[in-house]
């Protein structure tokens, strides 16, 4: 199942069972307002997508491949959407990751903290 490729970057393998997040956020015009009875009148520009995410098990040389891709100043991503299978534009502003385990030499086994994508 392809629950998230960035640049041709198949990372799915590497999601934690419990690590996918999925929301909608709607962007509301200028014009949304509430009147003097405090009815909102809505106008509904677009709604955005929110991905989070976790990995484990990757190599550092695989990290530092989702670091690089997570670092562009936005990229397309193809994730699993509650709507299917779907390609969107992202940016991710912040990425930590940890070592969780140095077998030998430069064989290392490393584990992100969650990220969020967020559509532009």
């Amino acid at each position: 199942m392809e629950l998230l490729i960035i640049n041709g970057h198949d990372y799915s393998m590497y999601i934690k069972n419990t690590g996918y997040g999925w929301s909608r956020n709607d962007l509301d015009s200028s014009e949304s307002t509430r009147v003097k009875n405090g009815t909102l009148r809505r106008k509904k520009i677009s709604a955005k997508r929110k991905l989070t995410y976790e990995v484990m098990g990757m190599t550092r040389a695989q990290l530092a491949q989702l670091d690089d891709d997570l670092s562009q100043e936005t990229f397309h991503a193809t994730y699993m959407d509650l709507h299917g299978r779907m390609t969107r534009t992202f940016y991710c502003s912040s990425f930590n990751a940890a070592l969780t385990s140095a077998v030998r030499d430069d064989e290392h086994a490393w584990k992100s903290d969650s990220f969020t994508l967020t559509e532009v």
